[in-house]
């Protein structure tokens, strides 16, 4: 539609028969009417009418813009900030970035909106480690309920960005739209008021700007407000200038705004800049500023940059799928046999138009590194980095780039390939945009690979501050068996040679049963120990492909060993911040972070011991001090201890210590001891001839214990070990007791009686007797004999003891005058319901308290019965 030579509307078509779903058979049809093959099963059931079709957002576009200012807020702020917004929903997922004007804070959270003001979800800003994105705030949103998404097509859906509580600053929110041009965008502009402008509501806007390829024009759509005079309604004259720097002349163009609206105004119009200032234009050297003629010093102007997304692409590299096209002459390209190189590529575009870009390759004897644009048409060269590739890697940047560089990445169109010295195998991977989520906090991903199977994977992988561990995952390369899309499982895997083996190692499932090449935004919580393992790099990731078929072999996993992720102290296992979380343990032999478990961990922990260079001795086990041949050191609950070996002693004259020994031996020994023969003991070895106490966990050496290596009758090296024999003792089992240093327990003298005469200082009163003489005089002081063997003291009041009950601590026996007598604890009635009875009283007592008072005055008048019947004749126990 045209008037007065203005083109105010236009139609657009799309081929979308190129965005067909793939299909899982070979024999694949196009039904009458339809668009998209389908295979043979299904098709018989189907009519073009009813054939399944592609979710909306992938047949009516994807990319939505949104402008964030006073007057675009639902509720109108008096703010001055601007920020500009590009929004792109991809497989159910929504990816987002914001551009903020220069000096306005981060967001705390961004919150969608419906049009009544109800909130469908609230997420926070993703960090990255990559300067590209420092002046953009960005994130996904997963999992987009259905819902939700029909309200973003119908564009009613609003985001409001909310700066921290201490800023001071105001909520502003936008109307997300499918502008003009969002679509093909290469170039974006964040459109900001001068700071001496003056307006309750001040203005705001933002420039989506794509070029043309064939004439180099520029196709500019602003959505701005706030520049128009007080009185101006209608028929508004907008200027809008571009100025390059170096002093380039400046571009400047008029358009009619036939209608004006106080919160948003949309306008479209084509413009040329020339060679010279386009590549200014790439290179972020370019300012744009409009104004309304009526009111200049309303301006908004704000310098153009590269698309207002987080700019960072990624790929796998890998062997091409068969059947892939990639020459001029269209030639299939066949798998080569193995072994097979894999890697990974990482760019990102800078503010002022730079490709800085990380690739890494393995596997592979690299001759040449190149990007490369991919048409229909054919490609071109975009830069060639072979110089740059030393030791698997190439790090550096394109310095160059076109705007139809920066639009071919866009567009995921520029691809990095990789040819071998013997151009028998050719690495390949699209760049494409990196869904910006919690795992890209890491700087690059974890490649799993095998030199037996062509496909290959990258995982990003990172830890947040609470501990969750979260995951991306991309698989590249042609499926076994001819497959459609990969079948895999995913497995963290823990081998620990460095960090600490004396732990338990776990494998731990991530993922089951996964369909495709892509996986992102998923996560699982590891335990403090497996955190402390993945910040060590002791732990793996394993790609398993699951086969297509029983009958078909399975292939060895691509494994990769996890580097470079940084776990937050808090979350590691031996970490200053645990080990006060849960206290300070009380067994000697722990440390914090050994023995203990803080609540929520589940990890098994082992005893194992580690020593100064790195071997690991099972818990209980023995040997030799390295630094020292005559000592010995043991492994108990994970703590080393060595201790000095403790010789026999020899009953011979003239005993040395050969060389090498550790203990004194007997003249005429030397020559038995120098024979190769050995015994063997607790993995222990001596010659023939030695003399040792056996050492064994956790006491060390056992005097009490000698063992010698001697030949047997057939000649043979065997250990003899004999035990010091102790002698029978007749006394009491209390009165028996050992030294520290002995061997064999002794009998010690039962305490004087109450009325025995004291001794005077300096005089002994535990005189040393033999055992007959101190039996005697037991007996004739009253004494009494108890189970034919044992004497008891006059006096003397104890339990009996049963050997299959143990003692009876409810049963009293004395010794009287010679004659022992044993009483039963008396128990008094109680006049109550219910009765309680306690392992540690020897009667029951009454429930209530007004009863249990009863009770104990019962109980001691009974007492004082059994002392006034004591003598009297009792039954015998």
């Amino acid at each position: 539609i045209q008037k007065k030579k203005r083109i105010i509307a236009k139609v657009r078509c799309r081929n979308i028969k190129t965005e067909c779903p793939k299909v899982a058979c070979r024999d694949a049809i196009i039904l009458p009417g339809a668009c998209c093959k389908t295979c043979p099963s299904t098709s018989l059931m189907l009519t073009p009418q009813d054939e399944p079709q592609e979710p909306l957002e992938e047949l009516t576009g994807r990319d939505f813009a949104v402008l964030l200012n006073g007057r675009t807020s639902q509720t109108p702020m008096t703010t001055s900030r601007v920020a500009t917004g590009r929004l792109s929903l991809r497989r159910g997922t929504l990816h987002f970035s914001f551009l903020l004007e220069e000096g306005a804070p981060a967001p705390e959270s961004i919150q969608f909106l419906s049009d009544s003001g109800s909130i469908l979800e609230i997420l926070e800003a993703q960090p990255t480690p990559y300067e590209a994105t420092n002046s953009r705030i960005c994130g996904t949103w997963t999992r987009v309920p259905k819902e939700y998404k029909a309200l973003l097509r119908e564009e009613k859906v609003w985001v409001a960005l909310y700066p921290p509580e201490e800023s001071g600053e105001d909520v502003i929110s936008g109307l997300v739209a499918r502008y003009v041009g969002v679509d093909t965008e290469i170039f974006s502009a964040l459109l900001v008021p001068s700071p001496t402008a003056n307006q309750t509501l001040s203005g705001g806007g933002t420039a989506i700007i794509s070029a043309e390829k064939k004439t180099d024009s520029l196709h500019i759509s602003l959505v701005f407000n706030g520049v128009f005079a007080p009185r101006e309604s209608h028929n508004a004259t907008i200027a809008v200038e571009l100025s390059p720097s170096k002093a380039l002349p400046a571009v400047t163009d008029t358009i009619i705004l036939t209608k004006i609206a106080s919160d948003l105004n949309r306008m479209e119009y084509r413009t040329t800049l020339g060679e010279s200032s386009l590549r200014l234009l790439t290179r972020g050297h370019v300012s744009m500023k409009v104004m309304s003629v009526a009111a200049p010093e309303l301006a908004l102007e704000g310098m153009i940059t590269p698309r207002a997304t987080c700019n960072v692409f990624s790929t796998v590299l890998s062997v091409p799928e068969s059947n892939s096209i990639h020459d001029n002459s269209l030639s299939l390209v066949s798998v080569p046999p193995p072994p097979y190189g894999s890697g990974w590529a990482l760019l990102t575009v800078s503010n002022d138009g730079d490709f800085d870009y990380q690739i890494y390759v393995q596997g592979a004897a690299v001759t040449s590194l190149k990007l490369e644009t991919q048409y229909r048409r054919g490609h071109r060269i975009v830069d060639d980095l072979t110089s740059n590739f030393v030791n698997n890697w190439a790090n550096g940047s394109y310095s160059r780039p076109t705007f139809r560089d920066l639009d071919a990445l866009l567009r995921g169109k520029i691809e990095v390939v990789v040819s071998t010295d013997d151009n028998t195998q050719t690495l390949r991977g699209m760049l494409s945009p990196v869904a910006v989520t919690e795992a890209l906090r890491s700087r690059q991903p974890v490649l799993l690979s095998s030199p037996e199977v062509p496909l290959a994977a990258t995982v990003w992988m990172a830890v947040d501050a609470v501990c969750v561990t979260h995951y991306d995952v991309q698989v590249a390369g042609p499926p076994p068996n001819g497959a459609i899309e990969p079948f895999w499982s995913l497995y963290l895997r823990e081998n620990d040679t460095t960090w600490d083996p004396r732990l338990e190692m776990t494998k731990l499932d991530l993922e089951m049963e996964v369909e495709g090449r892509e996986l992102f935004a998923h996560s699982t919580r590891l335990t403090r120990l497996s955190l402390s393992r993945l910040a060590h790099e002791a732990s793996y990731l394993d790609l398993h492909l699951i086969p297509a078929n029983n009958n078909t072999s399975p292939l060895p996993p691509l494994t990769g060993q996890i580097k470079g992720v940084t776990v937050p102290p808090k979350c590691l296992f031996d970490s200053d911040v645990y080990a006060e979380s849960v206290g300070h343990p009380d067994d000697e032999f722990c440390a914090p972070g050994i023995c203990l478990r803080h609540e929520g961990d589940t990890e098994a922990k082992s005893h194992k011991c580690k020593d100064a260079d790195n071997r690991v001795f099972d818990d209980g086990s023995s040997w030799q001090s390295p630094a020292n041949p005559c000592s010995m050191c043991m492994c108990t609950k994970g703590k080393i201890k060595c201790l000095d070996v403790i010789c026999p002693d020899v009953n011979c004259d003239g005993a040395t210590t050969p060389p090498g020994e550790c203990c004194p031996i007997c003249p005429g020994q030397a020559e038995v001891i120098n024979s190769d023969q050995t015994c063997r003991l607790n993995d222990q070895r001596h010659k023939v001839g030695t003399l040792w106490y056996p050492f064994l966990v956790p006491k060390g050496f056992d005097k009490c214990v000698t063992c010698t290596c001697k030949l047997s009758s057939s000649a043979r090296p065997e250990v003899s070990c004999t035990r010091t024999s102790c002698p029978v003792l007749h006394c009491d089992e209390d009165l028996k007791e050992t030294l520290p240093d002995s061997c064999c327990p002794r009998c010690r003298l039962p305490p004087p009686p109450p009325n025995a005469p004291t001794l005077p200082p300096g005089v002994n009163n535990h005189p040393t007797l033999t055992e007959e003489e101190y039996r005697q005089n037991v007996l004739d002081r009253g004494g009494c004999v108890y189970r034919s063997s044992i004497v008891v003291e006059n006096g003397k009041e104890w339990h009996p003891r049963i050997n299959s009950f143990g003692e009876l601590n409810c049963v009293t026996c004395r010794c009287k005058d010679g004659n022992i007598t044993c009483d039963p604890e008396q128990c008094p009635t109680l006049n109550c319901k219910t009765l309680v009875e306690s392992d540690r009283e020897c009667c029951p007592h009454c429930a209530d308290s007004a009863n249990t008072n009863e009770f104990y005055r019962s109980r001691k008048r009974t007492s004082s019965r059994n002392k006034k019947n004591k003598g009297k004749k009792q039954p015998n126990f």
